[in-house]
């Protein structure tokens, strides 16, 4: 799925040479994402999820913004057993990014940064399992994007998590991952017009 950053590197060269947001914004946001536990002794299959909410650009300069975001994440694993089948986990998470946002041209970005997450339900197979995970997760983030200024922004994104997700583990120590798409849209622009710089 990493192969998919240089994808979306092309599909944004066509707007490369409009101006992208210089100005800071409020905005709301929608993607899909895949989701994972990654350990060294279990292998965790992926399921689908997706996450919603809002963020928060702050412009810091010509190239550079700041974007904390509050969202809502779905994501979860899933084991395969030769005899049992299959067993899937789905976790909701509210979460807390925090990306500093590079311009490399006047629409693409590069992104990093951290995430925090406050675990809200675990369920297996459709039963209650909060209880065996730990209630905070914390996570780094890398992504893409492409703001545009019609409000859009397209960001693909790749959090790793850096704390496992087990409240008892002598051995597995899962961590969470995700892989996601999301376009957002500026929907509050502050100080429109003032300060406007075209990024080259």
């Amino acid at each position: 799925m990493i192969r998919s950053i240089p994808l979306l590197v092309l599909l944004g060269l066509p707007f490369a040479g409009a101006s992208a947001q210089s100005y800071s914004g409020l905005g709301a946001k929608i993607g899909l994402q895949t989701a994972t536990f990654h350990s060294s002794t279990i292998h965790y299959n992926s399921v689908i999820g997706g996450t919603m909410g809002l963020y928060l650009p702050l412009n810091c300069g010509a190239r550079f913004e700041i974007q904390p975001e509050l969202l809502v994440s779905a994501q979860g694993a899933a084991l395969t057993f030769d005899e049992n089948g299959r067993r899937e986990l789905r976790t909701y998470y509210v979460t807390l990014p925090l990306v500093a946002k590079v311009y490399v041209s006047n629409a693409i970005n590069f992104q990093g940064g951290v995430q925090g997450g406050m675990l809200m339900m675990a369920q297996e197979d459709g039963e209650d399992v909060k209880d065996l995970y730990r209630p905070a997760d914390a996570a780094l983030v890398v992504g893409l994007g492409i703001d545009l200024m019609s409000g859009w922004d397209l960001t693909f994104r790749y959090t790793s998590g850096l704390t496992t997700t087990l409240v008892t583990d002598d051995h597995i120590y899962p961590k969470n991952r995700t892989l996601q798409f999301s376009a957002g849209y500026r929907f509050m622009r502050f100080a429109k017009g003032r300060g406007r710089t075209r990024r080259r």
